[in-house]
């Protein structure tokens, strides 16, 4: 999976996070005989769901049963999907990681949410100096989210193009931005920035 060996070649989990969050969904919508097919399947791998709401049911996934989970879905049809046309099942995994330095092997030093003073950058619980990847691998499609905290000095250049080699996804030229401490001493700023991959 491109996923899994981005996050072996560049981050290690963050210190205070046990494990990564992964969970298998149903969603509603879908045809009848198809989300209970996909109900037999999650529940003979996984056990019973550990929510069920109104728009989609979730199981937890154990790490040990990832791979089974993913070889559920290759055999997803494209009638898995919602009436929004939206995969029916995923698989989603995700949480939060810190960049690897490659001269060292070792999270870059200086880039934690500590020498940030946990500053949170937006409502979603996202925390400067701590990256982190959002994967949905679904019955009819998927998608990555990302969020990566790079050291701000001259060695952002190397770490944009390390990352860069090995992530599944091109980044744009466009979302750069420098979080500088504000003048008052008590949180951050973000500037824009010309990204340290453009030549």
């Amino acid at each position: 999976m491109q996923v899994r060996a981005f996050l072996d070649a560049c981050a290690v989990p963050a210190e205070h996070v046990d494990a990564q969050a992964s969970g298998f969904r149903l969603w509603a919508g879908g045809p009848e005989d198809r989300s209970e097919r996909w109900r037999q399947i999650a529940t003979e791998l996984l056990g019973g769901p550990r929510r069920t709401q109104h728009t989609h049911c979730e199981w937890r996934v154990r790490a040990e049963r990832v791979n089974a989970i993913l070889d559920a879905l290759d055999g997803a049809a494209r009638e898995d999907v919602t009436r929004y046309g939206r995969p029916l099942v995923g698989l989603v995994v995700g949480g939060p990681a810190r960049l690897i330095d490659p001269a060292t092997g070792e999270a870059y030093a200086g880039v934690s949410v500590e020498d940030s003073g946990r500053f949170e950058v937006d409502g979603y619980g996202r925390t400067l100096g701590v990256s982190g990847v959002r994967a949905t691998i679904g019955s009819t499609g998927s998608s990555l989210s990302l969020w990566l905290s790079f050291p701000g000095d001259h060695r952002l250049p190397a770490a944009a193009a390390h990352v860069q080699e090995h992530a599944p996804v091109r980044f744009s030229v466009k979302h750069w931005r420098r979080w500088t401490p504000s003048r008052t001493g008590d949180g951050y700023r973000s500037i824009r920035i010309p990204s340290p991959l453009a030549r």
